[in-house]
């Protein structure tokens, strides 16, 4: 698709592939949340950080990635930094072997030492593109990726019933992506009528008309 003049491809994985550079961009995977609740004393079972991970390995493999860019929130919280999430991702960048870039998130800026070969950034350009973590340090110029709200929409399929789904949404000069990672949750955001919302649907991503969203 052709966003304000950039080619791109958004993928039903929830990531975004910028064609002229093979750039894939994802957004909060929070890494280590389940380790940080088992911390905490609650039950939660492993697995997690390993798929998401392999998901992504695969994703890069699949378009044949030249460098992938993470737009924050990789990981979750300090304590969920256990060596064995430490090696997973060691061996992760060993698997990737391309350009791996952070740019810095919330839950990542709570982390005083972040595993090795990883260092975080407050933005990066791509293609004209700028990569962010939170909307709202979007400038007025020029297209930004953003993280951080983990878009969920309500799509009406009923008079009083609706699917909830994770979206891509376009606001302004921003494009906010979907969370990446599976234990992560989602938001309902209040849609605006400039809004344009897309949803994975199986193996293609499509855009919802306006009519069918529930904007609340």
């Amino acid at each position: 698709m052709i966003l304000l003049d950039h080619p791109v491809q958004l993928l039903p994985e929830g990531a975004i592939l910028l064609t002229e550079t093979q750039t894939l961009v994802v957004a909060d995977l929070h890494l280590g949340k389940s380790a940080a609740f088992r911390s905490h004393g609650l039950p939660v079972p492993e697995g997690d950080t390993a798929r998401d991970l392999a998901r992504l390995l695969e994703l890069a493999r699949r378009h044949s990635a030249r460098e992938v860019i993470v737009a924050g929130d990789l990981f979750h919280a300090p304590s969920g930094i256990t060596p064995e999430i430490d090696a997973e991702i060691t061996n992760f960048l060993q698997d990737l072997n391309v350009p791996f870039h952070l740019i810095e998130g919330n839950h990542d800026a709570k982390i005083k030492t972040l595993p090795a070969r990883l260092q975080a950034l407050q933005s990066m350009d791509r293609e004209g593109i700028r990569i962010i973590h939170d909307p709202a340090d979007a400038h007025p110029a020029p297209l930004h990726i953003a993280g951080h709200w983990h878009p969920i929409a309500r799509i009406r399929d009923g008079k009083r019933t609706s699917l909830r789904l994770p979206c891509f949404l376009r606001r302004e000069n921003t494009l906010i992506l979907p969370a990446f990672g599976t234990f992560t949750g989602g938001a309902v955001i209040p849609s605006e009528s400039p809004d344009r919302i897309f949803v994975p649907l199986r193996d293609r991503v499509v855009e919802v008309p306006q009519e069918l969203w529930r904007k609340k």
